[in-house]
């Protein structure tokens, strides 16, 4: 599978000691039914992280798998081998080869940007969502769960959720109330004309589902009815004062509610053509009923939709609708991405600095043993001293040391982010090796 690259090279992370690349597919050129066949589960996110780490170079890897992206973040050895592996496995994931243009690699500084704009919500549907964040930490513990993730890898995420937050607090991006579940009650008003008093059935008891129902809810909706077994479940019904019913139920109490809306995280179809159809035999054949499926993978089958009556909008139709709503927020857009590129540049001078460490804890290794060395061969050659002499020699050699190595030191630190300099003075104090230790 070959994997398009998203521009730069790994050696644009100026001072990163491991490559970083930011792998996947999203909703830019991945459709509904391919981003449902490459979705992953907590537990296959757990086993495909072991599963990369360790091998072609890769030595930490974070998965982030929504319904609108699966995405690896990783840092490397070798980063041509890296996308290689990585490749080979979407492929082994979904044999389908026209999956093959669908996948981007972005490497490097491109990479951070990618992975700090996804966090803040700038690479989103909707732009500037919150529940990325959110989905983005998860991903972060569920490394640190599968053991995957190192050093470099651990300090990029952490960076790209301050940067997150401040995107949140420092620009309007996120003021205007734009989502999926803002934008399903938007759309009941639209197609139900007035929510007051129509009946909801609220299946899912998850982030989304809940936060949908709880506006249906405020906007002035009706009986509440939630359709799922539970401890979720039973709370959302408590806390909203909703009658709990199971899936098989909803034709018996059809006549008692307009609205579906569903939300689990269920790999199978939750409400079938046949199910539906039993509901819409049960309702009033002039009305109509409108199913809203926020799931992926999709809860409710595709063919429900030819049913007579029914209204099916799924995640791809809603994003349609928000696209339309996003023109506030697209105001902000540039203060937003000023954020991201500064919180990017200070993450390369840390990152800079941290890789100096190395070279200049080599470099007074070098001197050290250089100069104890010389001083122990100067000594065997002297009469003996006493030791008040000895410690006198001992910290003449010291200072001597310390000011040859005072401007190299400052130099690197200095220059931290500038590896080709780094490269300079390892060379002329013969430090390749120590520094590769």
């Amino acid at each position: 599978m070959a994997a398009r690259s998203g521009g730069g090279s790994p050696a644009d992370i100026l001072g990163l000691s491991l490559p970083f690349l930011a792998t996947g597919l999203s909703h830019h050129l991945a459709p509904l039914p391919v981003r449902e066949q490459l979705h992953l589960d907590d537990a296959q996110i757990v086993e495909s992280l072991r599963a990369l780490v360790g091998h072609a170079g890769l030595t930490g890897a974070v998965c982030l798998s929504t319904c609108n992206r699966t995405e690896f973040y990783l840092t490397t050895r070798d980063d041509r081998q890296s996308q290689q592996a990585t490749a080979r496995f979407f492929h082994y994931i979904s044999p389908d080869p026209s999956y093959s243009d669908l996948v981007y690699t972005h490497a490097g500084r491109a990479g951070l940007l990618h992975t700090f704009r996804v966090a803040s919500g700038l690479d989103s549907v909707v732009l500037g969502e919150a529940q990325v964040l959110a989905q983005f930490k998860r991903a972060h513990r569920l490394a640190q769960q599968a053991g995957t993730i190192d050093a470099e890898l651990d300090l990029v995420m952490r960076r790209a959720v301050e940067a997150a937050k401040r995107v949140r607090t420092s620009t309007g991006i996120s003021r205007q109330a734009v989502g999926y579940a803002h934008t399903a009650v938007a759309v009941a008003r639209e197609h139900l004309e007035d929510l007051s008093g129509a009946g909801v059935v609220i299946v899912g008891a998850g982030g989304v589902g809940s936060a949908t129902a709880r506006l249906l809810q405020r906007a002035g909706a009706g009986r509440l009815f939630v359709a799922r077994r539970g401890r979720k479940a039973q709370a959302l019904a408590q806390a909203l004062g909703a009658e709990l019913v199971a899936l098989e139920q909803l034709p018996r109490i059809a006549a008692g509610f307009q609205l579906i809306v569903s939300s689990t995280s269920s790999e199978d179809r939750v409400l079938s053509e046949e199910l539906v159809t039993e509901i819409r035999l049960a309702q009033d054949r002039t009305a109509h009923l409108l199913i809203l499926d926020l799931a992926v993978p999709r809860d409710v089958a595709p063919t429900a939709s030819t049913i007579p009556g029914v209204e099916l909008l799924d995640l791809d139709q809603l994003g349609v609708i928000i696209e339309r709503n996003l023109s506030r927020r697209e105001r902000d857009r540039p203060a937003a991405d000023a954020v991201v590129a500064s919180a990017v540049a200070e993450l390369e001078l840390e990152l800079g600095r941290r890789a100096a460490v190395p070279l200049i804890t080599a470099l007074v290794d070098h001197a050290e043993l250089v100069r104890q060395g010389e001083l122990a061969r100067t000594l065997s050659r002297m009469r003996p001293l006493s030791d008040e002499e000895r410690a006198h020699l001992e910290r003449l050699t010291q200072a001597i040391a310390s000011k040859l190595l005072h401007h190299p030191i400052a130099f690197l630190r200095q220059h931290a982010d500038d590896p080709k300099r780094r490269q300079l003075l390892e060379e002329a104090f013969g430090l390749e090796a120590a520094a590769d230790d």
